[in-house]
């Protein structure tokens, strides 16, 4: 198991590698941790994570910084120093993911996967609004909640599909060319004003914030990376290539009623934000559903045996667990935070990223110390330290830099 003293080795190592004033998407940063509080170490090991799978992308700053922009890049691309965030990945892997991941594969152990897929589209279609959306209708802080879950999902969604491309490249056949039309969907099929993380930075920008990736890692929540970091789990380990066809089965599937929940809240609640990043998913992901079943995960089946096709029911099956955990803690933390606001403990403000302090976990708050600070609460608003302690496990938030 991963320790607290390599953690803060690696996370000394990331802060030299960015230095100082990183533009967004070059900030390699993770929390530093004192070995006090156990949730705080947790959250470390998925930033350390989440930095681990990043380095495999092509990042580029929106803006060139200062000085020579290929010196900087390639000491953002170190080969040695991402070898060793590399081995650190594998010891991670293993202790925040892998095991859910071997409880899917026991749980799906003689599944016949196309009666499952089956049952599946007529669950997931047929299931009433998404729980989140449908609560946000009572709540006074809306805005606010709604900010924070762009901001909670940009991890993924400001590179949308740049993890699923990893599971693309090779040579396997029919379902390949399946999954390349799937995935350059997905890229607005070279239109760059259709990409899809295009589509989310308009939503984004007319929440009020900052559509740079990686702009808002320090407010990203433990539940939030670890919903990341399981997807990327998938698709960063070709061992997992049957389990990455589930994932898509469930998510295809479960984003057709998600993102229409999502499209028609907006068009009545916020009718002026550009909402076409959730329509087009209600719309495209139809036949997506479709594609991964008869040309993707039918094919694989019908060669490699119904092995393969209980690794596809796992992948589902765990991406739900992920889905469903990360949907019941965005519940959950604008539940508490709107009874602390009805209390007057709580006010929904959006974040100051250039005032944000040490992070914060809701065990650590209960601590003494920051009892009287404010704490910024992702992008929903501040909360008294005493109030936050009552947040629920997997929230993070942020003392300002005074109190910090």
């Amino acid at each position: 198991m991963i320790g607290q003293a390599e953690i803060a080795e690696i996370g000394a190592r990331l802060a030299r590698r960015a230095g100082p004033d990183p533009p967004a998407a070059w900030d390699l940063r993770i929390d530093g941790d004192d070995g006090a509080d156990p949730a705080t170490l947790t959250h470390a090991k998925q930033q350390a994570l989440m930095r681990a799978y990043q380095a495999r992308y092509v990042l580029l700053p929106s803006a060139a910084p200062a000085g020579c922009f290929v010196e900087r890049l390639r000491r953002h691309y170190d080969p040695g120093e991402m070898a060793r965030l590399e081995t650190l990945r594998h010891a991670l892997e293993a202790e925040l993911l892998e095991p859910r991941a071997d409880a899917a594969r026991r749980d799906a152990a003689g599944r016949d996967w196309r009666d499952y897929a089956e049952a599946l589209i007529p669950e997931l279609r047929g299931q009433g609004e998404n729980p989140f959306t449908a609560y946000l209708r009572t709540s006074p802080n809306a805005q606010a909640h709604y900010r924070n879950f762009l901001l909670q999902s940009s991890a993924d969604l400001l590179a949308e599909a740049s993890a699923s491309a990893m599971g693309v490249v090779g040579e396997f056949g029919a379902p390949q060319s399946a999954l390349f039309r799937i995935l350059i969907d997905e890229f607005g099929y070279g239109a760059h004003g259709q990409k899809h993380a295009v589509l989310y930075q308009a939503t984004m920008r007319d929440f009020g914030l900052c559509a740079d990736y990686n702009a808002y890692w320090p407010l990203f929540d433990t539940q939030a990376l670890d919903l990341h970091n399981a997807i990327h789990h998938l698709f960063q380990n070709p061992r997992n290539f049957f389990m990455q066809v589930g994932f898509l089965l469930f998510a295809e599937t479960a984003y057709q009623r998600s993102t229409q929940d999502h499209f028609r809240y907006l068009r009545e609640v916020f009718p002026d934000v550009d909402a076409r990043y959730f329509g087009e998913h209600a719309h495209i992901d139809l036949h997506h559903t479709r594609m991964v079943i008869d040309e993707v995960a039918g094919p694989l089946v019908e060669t490699y045996g119904a092995a393969a096709g209980a690794e596809i029911v796992a992948g589902a099956e765990l991406t739900r667990t992920v889905f469903d955990a990360a949907g019941a803690h965005m519940l959950a933390v604008a539940g508490v935070f709107d009874a602390a606001a009805a209390a007057g403990r709580a006010t929904a403000a959006a974040a100051d990223l250039a005032t944000l302090g040490r992070g914060l976990t809701p065990a650590a708050a209960g601590a003494p110390g920051p009892d009287a600070a404010a704490v910024q609460v992702g992008g929903i608003g501040l909360v008294d330290a005493a109030s936050f302690a009552a947040f629920p496990a997997g929230a993070y938030g942020r003392l300002p830099r005074a109190a910090g």
